[in-house]
């Protein structure tokens, strides 16, 4: 049987060895043409923005217990941009419009162009986009995996999931940021907490913002 302490990509990797494949890894790709890029530059309003565009997003379909407060996506996102002077996009699902507007709703400054995309992307429009990103703050959840295999570096707060099992690339990679506090509940693997959420607000805003930079610098 496969090794339940690695990354699950040996899991499938070990089924695929007992049909006769080869089990030997290779990290997930993907790619987007020029032709898509520029038709979501335009489609989304990017085509005169020159600063770096930084990606965010807040939401995770699993659960709540995989979510990053949003009031520290709020103060990260506040002060990367001052940092960097970089704008913001703001990623989600249908289900994220409310989470991601509200976010959007507190970065914005007189200074700053941000970009809500929540619910208004197809996959090859999200894939895009998440190309055009100097890099993706996000949570454990689909767009990370999609950005890391676009070779868009993620900094990602792990809270009830680990990053061991399912983080993106392959183990080791270290174009990712994978940041997890000492809770010793963590990863309980639940959808939501049922005591204080002590993993994820034991992450704090000025590590994510290290990691946000030290990113760039790869």
């Amino acid at each position: 049987i496969g090794n339940p302490q690695a990354h699950q990509v040996h899991e499938y990797l070990h089924l695929a060895a007992a049909l006769g494949a080869n089990p030997e890894p290779l990290a997930p790709q993907l790619t987007v043409t020029p032709e898509e890029i520029e038709a979501a530059r335009k489609k989304f309003g990017l085509e005169e923005i020159t600063a770096p565009l930084f990606g965010l997003n807040p939401g995770a379909e699993y659960g709540p217990a995989k979510r990053w407060p949003a009031e520290k996506f709020i103060a990260a996102a506040k002060e990367i941009q001052r940092q960097t002077d970089c704008r913001w996009l703001v990623f989600g699902g249908k289900g994220d419009m409310e989470l991601a507007g509200r976010i959007a709703s507190e970065i914005r400054n007189p200074k700053s162009e941000i970009r809500n995309v929540s619910g208004q992307t197809s996959l090859r429009e999200l894939m895009a986009l998440l190309k055009l990103c100097r890099v993706l703050l996000t949570n454990d959840t689909g767009p990370m995996h999609v950005a890391a295999a676009l070779g868009t570096p993620v900094v990602v707060p792990f809270g009830s999931t680990s990053p061991e099992l399912t983080g993106p690339g392959l183990p080791g990679d270290t174009q990712n940021h994978l940041i997890k506090s000492d809770a010793p509940c963590s990863p309980c693997f639940l959808r939501e907490c049922p005591i204080d959420f002590r993993c994820m607000n034991g992450i704090t805003v000025e590590e994510v913002v290290q990691a946000v930079v030290e990113a760039l610098k790869r």
